[in-house]
């Protein structure tokens, strides 16, 4: 079976506002991100598909993998250790920082003017290698039922502790988070894109950490906008890091399962991920894929009537430069999984 996939095939996102009389107009979404991948993954077997998914969605490959590994053992009745899932979900947490780290410390400043923190990106991606390495020792750990692992706890809470320390320097005491805010204070976008008290939060940082003090402060002062959506991400960096220490007790060695699987069967996934909750749900006959079906969190954000649109509608235009600049950081805050085209026309 050909099992080459074209690298357009996750798709994108391309959006275009219409000015007119000093306001936006009309907001159009236009997704090419495929509705349903039952052609690619159907007649396939378990390990191809799991396989396969993690080369086709390349920002969250992680839980993309686990997701499909969560809905697969469910279908075929197997189960990994208690070990090996705390393991995928401290490698997904890892994803999750990792990414959000990209976002806070590259593409936020750069949009608004300020200087990345490349250090600090790097760092984030290096842990995260480092403890997929710490965890499973270079085996492919994308196994149904689980690959085994020998994993160095001590390890993987170095590598933790220590991107800490550099998110800790990097983000506070005059650092990047407070240029953030600041910058947001300057060009008067604390409140962009917020969203009405009859509208639910995207799925992502802005749900998880809605009543977190700071973003219920940023929210009582300007609206469910720019900086409540910065406020929470910046919530997910201090959290994000406990959670995985907090993994650490649970972790031990384990091998991998000798169940007997079974060759029919229905399953049903969901994993959280920096955009928010991912999941997938597969049906296997005869032991290979009949159906598969992914939910994904920018499907839901950036439907015609989603948060995005409606954080953009109507909202004043001084120039469109500056327009610009607000309206992709409203997508950036909602955080597509794929690129999104922005442009702006009179209408």
């Amino acid at each position: 079976m050909n099992t080459s996939i074209s690298p357009d095939f996750a798709g994108r996102i391309h959006l275009c506002l219409g000015v007119k009389n000093g306001h936006v107009a009309s907001v159009n979404i236009e997704s090419t991100r495929p509705q349903g991948v039952t052609k690619i993954f159907a007649g396939r077997s378990a390990h191809e598909t799991v396989r396969i998914l993690g080369l086709i969605f390349s920002l969250c490959s992680t839980a993309q993998s686990m997701a499909a590994l969560g809905a697969i053992e469910r279908a075929l009745g197997g189960k990994a250790s208690k070990s090996e899932q705390v393991s995928r979900d401290i490698l997904r947490e890892a994803e999750m920082l990792s990414q959000t780290v990209m976002r806070v410390a590259m593409d936020w400043p750069q949009l608004l003017g300020l200087k990345p923190d490349i250090e600090m990106t790097r760092a984030a991606l290096n842990v995260q290698s480092l403890i997929e390495e710490a965890l499973f020792g270079g085996a492919n750990w994308k196994q149904v039922g689980g690959a085994g692992l020998t994993p160095d706890v001590a390890g993987v809470g170095e590598h933790l502790l220590n991107l800490q320390d550099v998110i800790n320097s990097g983000l506070y005491q005059d650092g990047l988070a407070d240029q953030l805010l600041a910058a947001l204070d300057e060009f008067e976008l604390n409140g962009f894109g917020a969203l009405g008290s009859k509208v639910d939060p995207e799925l992502g940082a802005l749900t998880r950490h809605w009543y977190a003090a700071d973003v219920v402060q940023a929210r009582e002062t300007y609206g469910a906008g720019l900086r409540a959506r910065l406020m929470a991400r910046l919530v997910d960096l201090e959290d994000l890091p406990k959670s995985q220490m907090a993994h650490l007790d649970h972790l031990g060695p384990c091998s991998p399962s000798a169940a007997a699987f079974n060759i029919d069967g229905t399953g049903e996934a969901t994993v959280e991920t920096a955009r928010g909750a991912l999941t997938h749900k597969v049906e296997i006959k005869d032991g290979l894929v009949a159906a598969y079906e992914i939910s994904a969190p920018t499907d839901l954000n950036f439907e015609a009537n989603g948060v995005v649109a409606i954080g953009l509608r109507d909202v004043a235009v001084s120039d469109k430069e500056s327009l610009q600049r607000a309206a992709e950081l409203h997508v950036l805050a909602v955080d597509p999984c794929v690129k999104c085209d922005l442009v702006i026309n009179d209408v």
